[in-house]
């Protein structure tokens, strides 16, 4: 008995240095136990067969895959929860997570969007279409353009993820093979559906044309029953589309970018890995969705053609005289836009 206290204080320490062997095991799998999955909801006003809508899918299985199940992207295509416009508002309120949305829908919420719609910004090749998609992606990637956008977007609580793109640059199409556009004058007098924000307005305007309003929804029937002339719009979306179109007038427009956008209290609210997990997986998506895009504008015009679509491409010289007639809308988007003047700098100093 004189020895018990001895035999227990021996089993004591035995348990204490067997606890302390098992604790880091113990711990890590407390960890592993605890981690918590996370879903990221997200509205586009797209339908499910558009580059908007299978870009968002291929990003959704790659942050799966890459997050080892832990975040998903819950996606509700085609204006399911809100019309477009109501997506940034949405986001800031709380009542979704993510949008991929158009830059002439953003310029509702930031006029400095309106950059994408003006006409002539990147240089292009009607035959080549490498030459404008490399051109954009050199503005977007620039510290003092694209990214100075982005800046701008996280002062405004949001995290721009992807500034991509699922298009070519917007031209003038028409229903009507008499109303084939050869030039600025030649479309004097027409009613042309436009992109949002202040400069596709000021572009028809400028070439004598009028702008009309008109919700993606209502665009086919609209074209169908000649509510109006034709529309300022791009190649693949008119192919996907179908848009019952016989024209079209090979101009750059306006250009369009499609970025992934997701508040930034939630953003800065998950996981450190899971942070890094989405903005790798957003540079990627800008490469995976040039790669798809690239592909299919190469035959985009001659798909076009191919329906019966007549396809008019101005001469140099017609080309100058576009370029002139449009200075107008370029002259907004300088003089109203907070911020215009040095991104038109930029642009500028790239070229």
């Amino acid at each position: 008995m004189k020895h018990f206290p001895l035999t227990i204080l021996f089993v004591l320490i035995l348990f204490l240095a067997a606890c302390q062997n098992s604790s880091p095991a113990s711990q890590d799998t407390a960890n592993s136990s605890d981690e918590q999955n996370y879903v990221l909801k997200l509205s586009h006003a797209y339908p499910t067969t558009s580059f908007v809508h299978t870009f968002m899918e291929w990003f959704n299985e790659e942050v799966q895959e890459r997050s080892d199940g832990r975040l998903a992207i819950d996606i509700y295509p085609s204006a399911q929860l809100m019309p477009p416009d109501q997506e940034m508002p949405a986001i800031l309120q709380g009542q979704i997570e993510m949008s991929h949305t158009l830059s002439p829908v953003l310029a509702g919420f930031d006029p400095i969007w309106n950059f994408y719609e003006m006409p002539f910004i990147f240089d292009y090749d009607p035959n080549d279409p490498t030459v404008f998609i490399e051109n954009r992606i050199k503005f977007n990637q620039s510290e003092d353009g694209g990214q100075q956008i982005i800046k701008m977007m996280e002062e405004k609580g949001l995290k721009v993820l992807s500034l991509g793109f699922v298009d070519m640059f917007g031209s003038v199409y028409t229903t009507d093979t008499d109303n084939l556009v050869t030039g600025p004058e030649s479309a004097k007098g027409l009613k042309l559906r436009t992109p949002g924000g202040i400069i596709g307005p000021e572009t028809a305007k400028a070439i004598g044309a009028s702008s009309v309003t008109i919700a993606g929804t209502e665009l086919v029937t609209a074209l169908q029953q000649k509510v109006v002339d034709g529309l300022l719009t791009t190649p693949i979306y008119a192919n996907d589309a179908q848009l019952p179109i016989e024209t079209l007038t090979v101009v750059p427009l306006f250009n369009t970018v499609t970025p992934l956008i997701i508040s930034l209290d939630k953003f800065e609210s998950l996981p450190e890995d899971l942070q890094k997990i989405l903005v790798q997986t957003g540079k990627d998506l800008e490469e995976y969705g040039r790669e798809m895009v690239l592909e299919k504008a190469k035959t985009a015009f001659s798909t076009l053609e191919d329906k019966g679509v007549e396809i008019y491409y101005p001469t140099d010289e017609e080309i100058e005289h576009w370029k002139e007639s449009t200075k107008p809308a370029r002259d907004v988007f300088e003089q109203q836009v907070n911020g215009g003047k040095e991104l038109l700098k930029a642009l500028e100093e790239l070229e």
